[in-house]
């Protein structure tokens, strides 16, 4: 056989192989779903669910990721990834739910970019999500309080007669949430993460 042969024979076995790998690989809302078989984890899913709509940023495309801490955050690298973190961890030292949601979206979108591990983001975001849960009374508190924490820092009308449409979503994610997974967890969960096959928490 020609040696061209076996590199074609090559090549053709690799991107089977490839392709096979990327059809049985879990999508977004597997690994969402396989996520909220624990409770720490599904509290954590809803209450970033109310920015993200229906997805973990953690499971978002790398570049995409990378794409959305450059231009939103000014984050290039694991360095200035953990010092965003450190700094929403500490905004002002208040309990407020605009830092602390944010710290959390933060984090699952540096899984995505390669920045942290997804074991890592789900241990420290417990401390961060037991803050927020301390902060305020309920699902829905929690919410207004970041619906009205954006419109001041989008300089938008604190009644939302101006809500533009960044707002609009997020208030149709409010309402979803609130009719949905919000009634199926009680916002006073015990924020306790399971424990992984290897002893450690996830």
């Amino acid at each position: 056989m020609p040696p061209w042969s076996l590199v074609a024979i090559g090549v053709s076995l690799t991107a089977a192989l490839l392709g096979l790998w990327l059809w049985r690989r879990p999508g977004p809302d597997a690994r969402l779903a396989a996520d909220a078989h624990d409770p720490y984890r599904r509290w954590v899913q809803n209450a970033f669910l109310l920015v993200t709509g229906d997805c973990d940023y953690a499971h978002l495309p790398g570049a995409e990721a990378r794409r959305i801490l450059a231009h939103w955050w000014d984050v290039y690298g694991p360095l200035e990834h953990r010092r965003t973190l450190l700094q929403l961890a500490d905004e002002d030292g208040r309990d407020h739910a605009w830092p602390l949601l944010r710290y959390i979206l933060v984090s699952r979108l540096g899984v995505a970019a390669g920045m942290l591990a997804d074991e890592v983001s789900w241990s420290e975001i417990v401390p961060i999500a037991r803050r927020l849960q301390a902060a305020h009374p309920g699902w829905r508190a929690m919410a207004q309080a970041y619906v009205q924490a954006r419109r001041q820092w989008k300089e938008l009308p604190l009644d939302g007669s101006s809500d533009d449409d960044g707002m609009i979503t997020l208030l149709d994610n409010l309402a979803r949430l609130d009719d949905t997974r919000w009634k199926e967890l009680p916002w006073d969960t015990a924020l306790t993460p399971a424990e992984s096959e290897d002893g450690a928490h996830g």
